[in-house]
């Protein structure tokens, strides 16, 4: 009878103690976003566990003290029953095999268990656990005022909190992300990439820059100004002034031409200054989302981009920010086929000097540096503080640039290779 009675002390010890200590496993490995999710839901399961993870210091005080009570009573318990019952190679024996399973099913077994099932094990866990911590409190607090002291004896400020990493967490969590090929998972990844992104890029890197914007000198005749707006594919024109950075408003080709069917086509009536609505600048450091929010306040899709001194940079709309979430919208307007990318056999890319190397990045993964300049060509002469030649092959970031052509003092048109690819071609 004494030997049944030894068997289940030590099997439920070995039990409860496996139980704290997968316990403290999927508490602290559970997903703070699954849980908040759950709790929003109406989980009170979940709801216990970020309670217990907000107080994490209290939380896995007590389930130490309580594994450790644990831990030291079966060996306790099974020297006093060896020494009374069994002879000294017994003892050895006994202590050995109690060793050997306490440390398989009180500390590895419910650690790979609680891994395995994280979130369902923290679910299961988080109620009992919550009662422990509520009793363990006094002892556990007077524990952890002991372990603060003599943290503080070594000149360490526990109190020092570090910077929110909830961000970095995020991407993080959507890098690990696996699409499994999939292209639809694949395009939600860079999505959810890109939103993340519009805190840090700047309207800047992905505006319509000046040399490419349509505007229309506003002291043209009428009849021009109409030509002009008809063979146009934009909705909103800047009209300027003097010399072409003198922007006096936006003209809307849907107000242009409304205003026309209503004076009968008669152009000689429409006055150009009465339909245009004043110029919105904004200066090029602004951030997308800020941009994005203020678009959605002011009920505007268009803004000038000026650099610090004032001087024109070019525009940026809404939809310009959209796609930077969703990818390049075409509309029945747009050259498809001006994305100013043609993807090589060799695996190289060709690319316009004026290509953002933004949309570089998202269409093939790639990693080219974005910090110091906007477009492709201005990251080839940024790096190499020239204007190169063409035929001049380089090698930036682990990757080969060749140019292909030159316009003046512009970068007309790059070869991109990764650099693996190009040393896959010459093998």
């Amino acid at each position: 009878m004494i030997y049944v009675l030894f068997t289940v002390v030590i099997f439920l010890l070995i039990s409860i103690a496996g139980f704290i200590s997968g316990a403290e496993t999927a508490i602290t490995g559970a997903s703070k976003a699954h849980m908040y999710h759950l709790a929003k839901k109406g989980d009170d399961r979940a709801k216990r566990v970020i309670s217990l993870r907000e107080k994490m210091t209290t939380c896995i005080g007590t389930i130490l003290v309580i594994n450790q009570m644990l831990l030291y009573f079966i060996p306790v318990i099974s020297m006093m029953f060896s020494v009374k019952y069994l002879s000294p190679g017994e003892t050895a024996a006994m202590q050995a095999v109690v060793g050997a399973v306490t440390i398989t099913y009180a500390e590895i077994f419910p650690k790979m268990l609680a891994i395995q099932f994280t979130s369902k094990y923290a679910l299961f866990v988080a109620p009992f656990v919550k009662s422990i911590v509520t009793i363990m409190k006094p002892i556990v607090s007077a524990l952890e005022w002991l372990a603060r002291s003599s943290i503080k004896l070594l000149g360490v400020n526990i109190e020092d909190k570090s910077p929110d990493k909830a961000d970095d967490e995020l991407r993080g969590a959507i890098e690990m992300h696996e699409s499994g090929g999939d292209e639809d998972e694949a395009q939600k990844k860079i999505m959810l990439k890109s939103i993340l992104d519009l805190e840090e890029v700047t309207v800047g890197h992905i505006m319509v820059h000046r040399k490419n914007l349509k505007t229309i000198n506003a002291l043209l005749p009428i009849e021009k100004i109409a030509e002009e707006l008809m063979s146009c594919s934009f909705s909103r024109v800047p009209l300027w002034k003097d010399n072409p950075e003198n922007i006096i408003g936006i003209l809307k080709t849907k107000t242009f031409f409304r205003a026309l069917q209503t004076e009968n086509r008669n152009l000689e009536n429409i006055k150009i200054n009465a339909l245009l609505s004043q110029p919105w600048f904004i200066p090029e450091t602004t951030h997308l989302l800020d941009q994005l929010q203020n678009f959605r306040k002011k009920r505007e899709h268009f803004a000038l981009v000026v650099d610090e001194y004032g001087d024109l940079m070019g525009c940026i709309t809404l939809e310009d920010i959209l796609e930077e979430i969703v990818g390049e919208i075409i509309d029945e307007y747009d050259d498809n086929t001006a994305s100013g990318m043609r993807i090589q056999p060799d695996g190289g890319v060709i690319a316009d000097g004026a290509t953002p190397i933004r949309d570089i990045n998202r269409q093939f993964d790639w990693s080219l540096p974005e910090d110091d300049a906007a477009t492709i060509a201005g990251y080839v002469m940024h790096e190499l503080r020239k204007i190169p030649d063409v035929g001049q092959t380089y090698v930036l970031s682990n990757f080969k640039i060749e140019i292909l052509r030159r316009q003046r003092n512009q970068i007309g048109l790059v070869k991109i290779t990764p650099i693996s690819a190009a040393a896959n071609e010459t093998v």
